[in-house]
Order: structure tokens, then sequence, then C-alpha cells
């Protein structure tokens, strides 16, 4: 079967699975937008594992990589304040969805590395300067217009946890629903990344899995067109910018950029868990 056909009918799958917790009332947990993360963490996990079992371990530094990315998504959730059995669950999954997701993703990027996203872009301090430059340039604007899109009334907090939780999002998000994707998609086309059909897969990849987990409550609250509305605004404001990133410049810049978006948001409207 054609490789885009597989990146397709995998992506159907998830959206009846998105319908059924919106409409069905299939639900894991509290909440519709809850389910969603978990299917979405739950089909990395697995699919991350059959990617390492087709390619095997990266090398031992994108190993320890991988690792400390993983241990990196206890911080958040041990820096809070009584901690609950349910998340400590929760954060055992997205540092074993982290970890999981940053080894396939090393392991294919380095089995098709022509069109691969790259870690950074290079290794030189003038290049890695460049790279926090950009993500934070790109987070302060992005983070601005969060401001201006919200509808909630702004409070300004200047917390340290603030500057602690964007670690989840910031690294969590954008490795396993971003850049593995991006990674898996290109193990369906064999490293392929030269007709437009190619190319508008991955991007769509990308970006839409990503966005519907926070779109649920608009589905159900406010409508069907409100639910698609908000589909197109964060994919179009958010989704597209930390994509582009990562294609255009390295997945460090895209990290970096919504960790600074997390921070101003939690900043001015507080954490809401």
């Amino acid at each position: 079967m054609n490789g885009i056909i597989k990146i397709w009918l995998m992506f159907a799958v998830y959206l009846i699975l998105f319908a059924l917790v919106t409409y069905g009332n299939l639900r894991i947990g509290a909440s519709a937008t809850q389910t969603m993360w978990f299917i979405l963490s739950a089909s990395v996990i697995l699919i991350s594992i059959a990617m390492l079992v087709k390619y095997k371990f990266p090398s031992k530094k994108q190993v320890v990589i991988s690792a400390i990315f993983g241990i990196l998504m206890f911080v958040p959730f041990v820096s809070m304040v009584g901690i609950t059995a349910l998340f400590a669950v929760f954060a055992i999954r997205v540092s074993f969805a982290t970890f999981l997701s940053a080894m396939a993703f090393f392991s294919i990027s380095n089995h098709y590395s022509e069109n691969s996203i790259v870690l950074l872009k290079d290794k030189s301090v003038k290049s890695i300067v460049m790279t926090i430059l950009i993500g934070v340039l790109v987070g302060v604007v992005w983070g601005a217009i969060n401001i201006f899109l919200n509808n909630d009334q702004a409070s300004p907090h200047f917390a340290l946890i603030n500057f602690i939780m964007p670690l989840n999002p910031a690294i969590y998000e954008e490795m396993a629903f971003r850049a593995f994707i991006f990674a898996s998609c290109l193990h369906f086309m064999k490293g392929e990344l030269t007709t437009k059909r190619q190319r508008f897969t991955v991007w769509f990849m990308m970006i839409i899995p990503h966005v519907l987990p926070h779109t649920p409550n608009m589905f159900i609250e406010q409508g069907f067109v409100s639910g698609i509305m908000s589909i197109v605004i964060l994919s179009a404001v958010f989704g597209v910018p930390f994509a582009s990133l990562q294609r255009k410049r390295d997945l460090v810049s895209a990290m970096i950029a919504h960790g600074v978006v997390m921070i101003i948001f939690f900043t001015m409207f507080g954490i809401s868990l």
C-alpha cells in the first residue's frame, strides 16, 4: 500500500476516535479533552515502539538526550504541591512517551537524514545563539498574539512555577506530537518529500493531530462551526509557526518558542490543571 495512503488511513482512524470522544461520550477521564490527549499520547507510544523495533536504538548520545528529555518531564509535576496519584501516572506516561518518541525520532532521522528535522541546525556557538534568539523572538510575538486572542481577563502573576510548567508543552508536545509525527511520515514515504502531495501530508500531520485535542470542548459547548474555526485558528496562529521553525530551522528553536509562549500565557492567565 502507498505510504501516503497509510498515513491518511491512520489519521482517519484518529479522526473517528475524535468524533466518538466528542459526540459519542467515549471518555477516559473527566473530559473529552483529557481523553483525546490520552489517545494521542498512547498512539505515539505504540508507534514509537514499532519504529524502534524496525530501526533499532539510535546512537548512545541520542539515547542519553532522549532520556534527558524524558526525565525533564517529571520536573513540572514534582514542582507542584500536593501531587496526586493521578498526576503521578500522568507524569510517567508523559515522560515515557517523550523518551520513546525522541529515540524513535532520532532513529528514523538517522536513516533518512536528507529530509529529516535536526535537533540543532549547527553546533557552533553562533548558530546555537541564533537558534535561541529566533525561538525567543517567535515565542514573544506569538505569546502576545495569544494574549490578544484570549477572552479571559488577564491577571499577571510572576512565579517560578510559570517557568517550570512550560517544559511540558515545549519538549513533550514539540517532540512527541510534531517532530516524531514528521519522522513517522518520512518512514511511511521512505524518506521522500518530492511531490506536493507528500509535502502537504507532512505539514498537515505536523499540525492537525496536535491541534485536535485542544478543541473537543469547543465542539461540545459552542457547536460544530465554532469547533472548526478553533481548529483553523489554532493551526494558523500556532501550529504553522512551530512546524515552520522545526522544518526551516531546528527542533530546539520550536521548543524554545513554544516554551516562551506558555510562560507568557501562564504569567498572564495562570495555570489551569
